[in-house]
């Protein structure tokens, strides 16, 4: 990496940090939701009514299936959604907010939109916004071109054979 490489790398990485970090203190003590959470109540929010599936709302967050299950339990734990089985696919999950949901997202939304005007767009021009915007839409867009984060699976531990016949062969005796 080149020194202004890397420059721009650390300015992006601790920018989105300090910020997120900001905003999750900030729901955790409103809301008492994480900014995890948070967002993924607001992308099943925007879908309405009708839910959306569970795979969709992992691919629009970049999230595993796995972690995104997790925290959706734990949303629908506090009621503020609810799971359903899709009506037209066995495999599909619909989630789906419920109206204590969209009370948080209510409570919640002008503190987080507060905050992050005042960390971040408050301390950039306008044009500096739209060229920054624009340069990240790019790079997203082609990213987002990718395999999905939610069809990785994790890879499993390699277990070495000889590690297993010594504790199988302990079980014959």
């Amino acid at each position: 990496m080149s020194a202004d490489e890397m420059r721009g790398w650390v300015a992006l990485f601790e920018t989105s940090n300090i910020v997120q970090y900001a905003a999750d203190r900030n729901l955790r003590d409103t809301v008492g939701l994480t900014l995890a959470q948070f967002e993924i109540l607001l992308r099943i929010a925007e879908s309405g009514a009708d839910g959306r599936r569970m795979t969709d709302i992992a691919d629009a967050l970049t999230v595993s299936r796995s972690g995104l299950t997790y925290q959706v339990g734990q949303l629908e734990k506090k009621g503020h959604v609810l799971r359903q089985p899709a009506p037209d696919d066995d495999r599909s999950v619909i989630a789906s907010v419920t109206p204590a949901g969209l009370d948080v997202l209510r409570a919640g939304i002008p503190g987080y939109v507060a905050l992050v005007r005042e960390m971040l767009f408050d301390r950039l021009s306008h044009a500096d916004l739209v060229t920054v915007t624009d340069i990240l839409d790019d790079v997203r867009r082609q990213l987002k071109e990718q395999p999905k984060r939610s069809t990785f699976r994790r890879a499993r531990p390699k277990v070495d054979a000889a590690d297993v016949e010594p504790a199988a062969a302990g079980l014959a005796e």
